[in-house]
Protein backbone atom coordinates (compact mmCIF):
# COMPACT_ATOMS: atom_id res chain seq x y z
CA UNK A 1 0.00 0.00 0.00
CA UNK A 2 1.18 3.45 -0.45
CA UNK A 3 -0.05 7.14 0.06
CA UNK A 4 -1.05 9.97 -2.65
CA UNK A 5 -0.50 13.57 -2.32
CA UNK A 6 -3.27 15.83 -1.94
CA UNK A 7 -3.12 17.25 -5.25
CA UNK A 8 -5.00 14.15 -6.66
CA UNK A 9 -7.55 14.15 -4.30
CA UNK A 10 -8.48 17.49 -5.13
CA UNK A 11 -8.17 17.80 -8.68
CA UNK A 12 -9.89 14.12 -9.36
CA UNK A 13 -13.39 16.20 -8.24
CA UNK A 14 -12.85 18.96 -11.14
CA UNK A 15 -15.87 16.88 -12.88
CA UNK A 16 -18.08 17.33 -9.47
CA UNK A 17 -17.40 20.62 -9.15
CA UNK A 18 -18.47 21.49 -13.17
CA UNK A 19 -22.10 19.42 -12.04
CA UNK A 20 -22.66 20.48 -8.86
CA UNK A 21 -21.90 17.81 -7.36
CA UNK A 22 -21.24 17.89 -3.94
CA UNK A 23 -17.52 17.25 -2.74
CA UNK A 24 -17.92 16.14 0.71
CA UNK A 25 -20.57 13.67 0.27
CA UNK A 26 -18.02 11.86 -2.57
CA UNK A 27 -15.14 12.40 0.46
CA UNK A 28 -17.25 10.82 3.04
CA UNK A 29 -18.41 8.02 0.89
CA UNK A 30 -14.45 7.20 0.04
CA UNK A 31 -13.65 7.31 4.03
CA UNK A 32 -11.71 10.51 3.62
CA UNK A 33 -11.87 12.96 6.03
CA UNK A 34 -13.35 16.05 4.28
CA UNK A 35 -10.68 18.00 6.14
CA UNK A 36 -8.38 16.52 4.17
CA UNK A 37 -8.71 19.53 1.19
CA UNK A 38 -7.95 22.36 3.64
CA UNK A 39 -4.42 20.61 4.34
CA UNK A 40 -2.17 20.81 1.10
CA UNK A 41 0.63 18.42 2.46
CA UNK A 42 -1.56 15.88 4.02
CA UNK A 43 -1.01 12.83 1.78
CA UNK A 44 -4.51 10.10 1.51
CA UNK A 45 -3.89 6.44 1.39
CA UNK A 46 -4.38 4.74 -2.07
CA UNK A 47 -7.48 2.71 -0.72
CA UNK A 48 -9.15 5.65 -0.09
CA UNK A 49 -8.05 7.45 -3.33
CA UNK A 50 -9.22 4.69 -5.15
CA UNK A 51 -12.45 4.39 -3.65
CA UNK A 52 -12.58 8.50 -4.38
CA UNK A 53 -12.31 7.93 -7.98
CA UNK A 54 -14.66 5.05 -8.27
CA UNK A 55 -17.30 7.45 -6.52
CA UNK A 56 -16.82 9.98 -8.98
CA UNK A 57 -16.76 7.83 -11.89
CA UNK A 58 -20.06 6.35 -10.63
CA UNK A 59 -21.71 9.53 -9.66
CA UNK A 60 -21.24 10.89 -13.58
CA UNK A 61 -21.49 7.64 -15.02
CA UNK A 62 -17.85 8.30 -16.92
CA UNK A 63 -14.98 6.73 -16.51
CA UNK A 64 -12.98 9.88 -17.83
CA UNK A 65 -14.49 11.71 -14.71
CA UNK A 66 -15.98 14.55 -16.80
CA UNK A 67 -12.22 15.70 -18.52
CA UNK A 68 -13.52 14.87 -21.67
CA UNK A 69 -16.18 16.20 -24.17
CA UNK A 70 -18.13 13.02 -24.78
CA UNK A 71 -18.53 10.78 -21.40
CA UNK A 72 -16.81 7.28 -21.29
CA UNK A 73 -19.93 5.07 -19.58
CA UNK A 74 -18.98 3.23 -16.28
CA UNK A 75 -18.19 -0.37 -17.77
CA UNK A 76 -16.06 0.59 -20.87
CA UNK A 77 -13.18 -0.74 -19.16
CA UNK A 78 -14.45 -3.90 -18.09
CA UNK A 79 -15.91 -4.56 -21.80
CA UNK A 80 -11.91 -3.83 -22.90
CA UNK A 81 -10.60 -6.28 -20.51
CA UNK A 82 -12.85 -9.07 -21.50
CA UNK A 83 -11.62 -7.92 -25.26
CA UNK A 84 -8.05 -8.55 -24.49
CA UNK A 85 -8.54 -11.63 -22.26
CA UNK A 86 -8.15 -13.16 -25.68
CA UNK A 87 -4.72 -12.23 -26.34
CA UNK A 88 -1.45 -14.16 -25.87
CA UNK A 89 1.24 -11.15 -25.79
CA UNK A 90 1.75 -7.57 -24.47
CA UNK A 91 2.04 -6.15 -27.48
CA UNK A 92 -1.35 -7.81 -28.83
CA UNK A 93 -3.29 -6.92 -26.14
CA UNK A 94 -2.11 -2.76 -26.62
CA UNK A 95 -2.64 -3.43 -30.05
CA UNK A 96 -6.38 -3.69 -29.56
CA UNK A 97 -6.28 -1.81 -26.51
CA UNK A 98 -5.66 1.19 -28.69
CA UNK A 99 -8.12 -0.28 -31.32
CA UNK A 100 -10.83 -0.41 -28.86
CA UNK A 101 -10.74 3.14 -27.45
CA UNK A 102 -9.90 4.48 -30.38
CA UNK A 103 -13.52 3.27 -31.77
CA UNK A 104 -15.53 4.21 -29.11
CA UNK A 105 -13.86 7.41 -28.42
CA UNK A 106 -12.29 10.01 -30.07
CA UNK A 107 -11.37 12.32 -26.88
CA UNK A 108 -8.21 10.28 -26.00
CA UNK A 109 -6.56 9.12 -29.21
CA UNK A 110 -4.10 6.47 -28.58
CA UNK A 111 -1.20 5.43 -30.44
CA UNK A 112 1.33 2.44 -30.33
CA UNK A 113 4.53 2.53 -32.52
CA UNK A 114 8.11 0.76 -32.12
CA UNK A 115 11.52 2.43 -32.81
CA UNK A 116 14.56 1.74 -32.57
CA UNK A 117 14.23 -1.14 -30.05
CA UNK A 118 11.80 1.06 -28.05
CA UNK A 119 7.73 0.62 -27.50
CA UNK A 120 6.01 4.11 -27.53
CA UNK A 121 2.44 4.76 -26.25
CA UNK A 122 1.14 8.15 -26.65
CA UNK A 123 -2.07 9.99 -26.37
CA UNK A 124 -2.92 13.36 -26.43
CA UNK A 125 -5.79 14.81 -25.13
CA UNK A 126 -8.28 16.36 -27.61
CA UNK A 127 -9.40 19.23 -25.67
CA UNK A 128 -6.82 19.42 -22.90
CA UNK A 129 -8.69 23.01 -21.70
CA UNK A 130 -11.10 20.31 -19.91
CA UNK A 131 -8.21 19.22 -17.93
CA UNK A 132 -6.62 21.87 -16.11
CA UNK A 133 -4.70 20.28 -13.59
CA UNK A 134 -3.62 17.29 -15.95
CA UNK A 135 -5.61 14.92 -13.97
CA UNK A 136 -6.70 13.13 -16.78
CA UNK A 137 -3.42 12.82 -18.55
CA UNK A 138 -1.14 11.94 -15.61
CA UNK A 139 -4.49 9.09 -14.32
CA UNK A 140 -4.23 7.69 -17.84
CA UNK A 141 -0.56 7.38 -17.90
CA UNK A 142 -0.67 5.66 -15.20
CA UNK A 143 -3.69 3.23 -16.34
CA UNK A 144 -1.57 2.22 -19.31
CA UNK A 145 1.57 1.67 -16.91
CA UNK A 146 -0.24 -0.69 -14.20
CA UNK A 147 -2.69 -2.65 -16.01
CA UNK A 148 -0.26 -3.82 -18.72
CA UNK A 149 2.37 -4.54 -15.98
CA UNK A 150 -0.04 -6.76 -13.85
CA UNK A 151 -0.70 -8.68 -17.03
CA UNK A 152 2.19 -10.00 -17.86
CA UNK A 153 3.21 -10.17 -13.82
CA UNK A 154 6.45 -7.63 -13.74
CA UNK A 155 6.37 -4.11 -13.81
CA UNK A 156 7.57 -2.56 -16.87
CA UNK A 157 10.43 -0.66 -16.11
CA UNK A 158 9.85 3.02 -18.26
CA UNK A 159 12.97 4.39 -19.74
CA UNK A 160 11.14 8.03 -20.78
CA UNK A 161 7.72 9.53 -19.83
CA UNK A 162 6.53 12.68 -21.32
CA UNK A 163 3.98 14.95 -20.60
CA UNK A 164 2.35 17.69 -22.67
CA UNK A 165 2.52 20.31 -19.71
CA UNK A 166 5.04 22.10 -17.97
CA UNK A 167 6.55 20.65 -14.96
CA UNK A 168 3.80 20.79 -11.74
CA UNK A 169 4.32 21.33 -8.31
CA UNK A 170 3.87 17.84 -7.35
CA UNK A 171 6.86 16.71 -9.60
CA UNK A 172 8.52 14.71 -7.01
CA UNK A 173 5.37 12.62 -7.00
CA UNK A 174 5.62 11.81 -10.44
CA UNK A 175 9.01 10.96 -10.40
CA UNK A 176 7.48 8.44 -7.91
CA UNK A 177 4.81 7.28 -9.82
CA UNK A 178 6.80 7.21 -13.04
CA UNK A 179 9.84 5.66 -12.03
CA UNK A 180 11.95 6.87 -15.10
CA UNK A 181 13.35 10.16 -17.55
CA UNK A 182 10.73 12.55 -16.94
CA UNK A 183 10.39 15.01 -19.71
CA UNK A 184 7.68 18.06 -19.83
CA UNK A 185 6.12 20.30 -22.53
CA UNK A 186 6.34 17.23 -24.77
CA UNK A 187 3.78 17.23 -28.21
CA UNK A 188 2.27 14.32 -26.30
CA UNK A 189 2.10 11.91 -23.28
CA UNK A 190 3.75 9.34 -23.71
CA UNK A 191 4.96 6.07 -21.72
CA UNK A 192 8.76 5.04 -23.50
CA UNK A 193 9.87 1.18 -22.65
CA UNK A 194 11.73 -1.53 -24.34
CA UNK A 195 10.10 -3.07 -27.36
CA UNK A 196 11.17 -6.70 -25.89
CA UNK A 197 8.20 -6.23 -23.21
CA UNK A 198 5.79 -6.53 -25.98
CA UNK A 199 6.74 -10.32 -26.52
CA UNK A 200 6.09 -11.26 -22.75
CA UNK A 201 2.91 -13.27 -22.59
CA UNK A 202 -0.15 -12.47 -20.53
CA UNK A 203 -0.24 -14.89 -17.14
CA UNK A 204 -2.89 -13.73 -15.65
CA UNK A 205 -5.77 -16.41 -15.57
CA UNK A 206 -9.62 -15.46 -16.40
CA UNK A 207 -10.77 -15.33 -12.90
CA UNK A 208 -7.80 -13.17 -11.86
CA UNK A 209 -8.86 -10.65 -14.45
CA UNK A 210 -12.32 -10.66 -13.58
CA UNK A 211 -10.98 -9.32 -9.69
CA UNK A 212 -8.58 -7.16 -11.29
CA UNK A 213 -11.56 -5.55 -13.29
CA UNK A 214 -14.25 -5.66 -9.93
CA UNK A 215 -11.31 -3.75 -7.86
CA UNK A 216 -10.39 -1.53 -10.77
CA UNK A 217 -9.06 1.49 -10.34
CA UNK A 218 -7.63 -0.04 -6.89
CA UNK A 219 -5.40 -2.16 -8.50
CA UNK A 220 -4.59 0.42 -11.35
CA UNK A 221 -3.28 2.55 -8.80
CA UNK A 222 -0.54 0.19 -7.44
CA UNK A 223 2.97 1.13 -8.14
CA UNK A 224 4.69 -1.67 -9.24
CA UNK A 225 7.08 -3.27 -6.38
CA UNK A 226 5.37 -1.54 -3.68
CA UNK A 227 4.37 -4.88 -2.08
CA UNK A 228 8.28 -4.86 -1.29
CA UNK A 229 8.18 -1.92 0.42
CA UNK A 230 8.95 -1.54 4.75
CA UNK A 231 5.21 -0.33 5.13
CA UNK A 232 3.90 -3.69 2.96
CA UNK A 233 6.80 -5.68 5.04
CA UNK A 234 5.28 -4.41 8.24
CA UNK A 235 1.27 -4.86 6.76
CA UNK A 236 1.80 -8.41 6.11
CA UNK A 237 3.79 -9.48 9.42
CA UNK A 238 0.55 -7.88 11.34
CA UNK A 239 -1.67 -9.82 9.02
CA UNK A 240 0.12 -12.89 10.18
CA UNK A 241 -0.78 -12.59 13.73
CA UNK A 242 -4.14 -13.39 13.97
CA UNK A 243 -6.36 -14.25 11.06
CA UNK A 244 -9.21 -12.92 13.18
CA UNK A 245 -8.77 -9.59 14.38
CA UNK A 246 -5.83 -7.04 14.08
CA UNK A 247 -2.79 -7.48 16.43
CA UNK A 248 0.11 -5.12 17.34
CA UNK A 249 3.00 -6.23 18.82
CA UNK A 250 5.28 -3.40 20.10
CA UNK A 251 7.53 -1.71 17.92
CA UNK A 252 10.83 -2.56 18.57
CA UNK A 253 9.61 -6.40 18.53
CA UNK A 254 8.40 -5.76 14.42
CA UNK A 255 12.32 -4.13 14.52
CA UNK A 256 13.86 -7.26 16.43
CA UNK A 257 12.17 -9.62 13.45
CA UNK A 258 13.24 -7.13 10.59
CA UNK A 259 16.39 -7.34 12.25
CA UNK A 260 17.19 -3.47 13.29
CA UNK A 261 17.09 -1.57 15.74
CA UNK A 262 13.78 0.45 16.71
CA UNK A 263 16.26 3.69 15.90
CA UNK A 264 16.59 2.23 12.58
CA UNK A 265 12.93 1.65 11.94
CA UNK A 266 11.70 4.64 13.08
CA UNK A 267 14.03 6.61 10.63
CA UNK A 268 14.06 4.59 7.65
CA UNK A 269 9.93 4.75 8.29
CA UNK A 270 10.10 8.25 8.61
CA UNK A 271 12.47 8.48 5.15
CA UNK A 272 8.98 6.68 3.35
CA UNK A 273 6.78 9.55 4.82
CA UNK A 274 5.05 6.94 7.23
CA UNK A 275 4.98 5.89 10.97
CA UNK A 276 4.01 2.57 12.67
CA UNK A 277 0.93 4.60 14.23
CA UNK A 278 0.29 5.84 10.57
CA UNK A 279 0.30 2.08 9.42
CA UNK A 280 -2.07 0.97 12.24
CA UNK A 281 -4.36 3.51 11.43
CA UNK A 282 -4.14 3.18 7.55
CA UNK A 283 -5.01 -1.05 8.42
CA UNK A 284 -7.54 -0.11 11.34
CA UNK A 285 -9.92 1.91 8.68
CA UNK A 286 -9.74 -0.91 5.54
CA UNK A 287 -10.96 -3.38 8.11
CA UNK A 288 -13.35 -1.47 10.07
CA UNK A 289 -14.98 -0.71 6.80
CA UNK A 290 -14.93 -4.08 4.97
CA UNK A 291 -16.00 -5.24 8.33
CA UNK A 292 -18.76 -2.69 8.42
CA UNK A 293 -19.75 -3.04 4.86
CA UNK A 294 -19.07 -5.83 3.65
CA UNK A 295 -20.05 -7.85 6.70
CA UNK A 296 -22.24 -5.97 7.87
CA UNK A 297 -20.83 -6.74 11.56
CA UNK A 298 -21.91 -4.29 14.50
CA UNK A 299 -20.00 -1.63 15.42
CA UNK A 300 -19.14 -3.47 18.57
CA UNK A 301 -18.06 -6.12 16.73
CA UNK A 302 -16.00 -4.07 14.40
CA UNK A 303 -13.99 -2.50 17.51
CA UNK A 304 -12.66 -5.65 19.11
CA UNK A 305 -11.38 -7.28 15.67
CA UNK A 306 -9.67 -3.53 14.92
CA UNK A 307 -8.38 -3.46 18.40
CA UNK A 308 -10.72 -1.56 20.32
CA UNK A 309 -11.43 -1.73 24.08
CA UNK A 310 -14.39 0.16 23.66
CA UNK A 311 -16.39 1.10 21.06
CA UNK A 312 -16.85 4.74 21.81
CA UNK A 313 -12.70 4.92 21.25
CA UNK A 314 -13.12 3.30 18.08
CA UNK A 315 -16.39 5.65 16.86
CA UNK A 316 -13.56 8.54 17.68
CA UNK A 317 -11.28 6.89 15.54
CA UNK A 318 -13.25 6.31 12.74
CA UNK A 319 -14.80 9.75 13.01
CA UNK A 320 -11.19 11.16 12.47
CA UNK A 321 -10.45 8.95 9.54
CA UNK A 322 -13.02 9.70 7.61
CA UNK A 323 -14.97 12.45 9.40
CA UNK A 324 -18.35 10.26 9.85
CA UNK A 325 -19.36 7.92 12.49
CA UNK A 326 -19.36 3.94 11.64
CA UNK A 327 -23.30 4.22 11.50
CA UNK A 328 -23.23 7.52 9.42
CA UNK A 329 -20.86 5.97 6.80
CA UNK A 330 -23.21 2.78 6.91
CA UNK A 331 -26.10 4.46 5.99
CA UNK A 332 -24.05 6.20 3.07
CA UNK A 333 -23.35 2.84 1.82
CA UNK A 334 -27.04 1.69 1.73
Amino acid sequence: MATICNHHVISCMHGLRENNYPQQQALERAGINPAVINNPTQRVHTDQVARLFKTVQETLDDEFMGFTQTHCKVGLFATMAELVSHCSTLGELLDKAVNFYNLVSNDIPMKLSRSQGSAVLSFQMTQPQLDPEHFMAEFWLVIWHRFPSWYIGQPIRLQETHFTFGAPQHRDELQIMFPSQLQFNRSANRLIFDAQYLDKPLVRSDQELATYVQNAPADVMTIPGADTTLEAQIERMIGQRHPDRLVFAPIHELAKELGVSSQTLHRRLKESATSYQKIKDNLRREVAIHKLVNERLSVEQVAEIVGFTESRSFTRAFKHWTGLTPREYCKREV
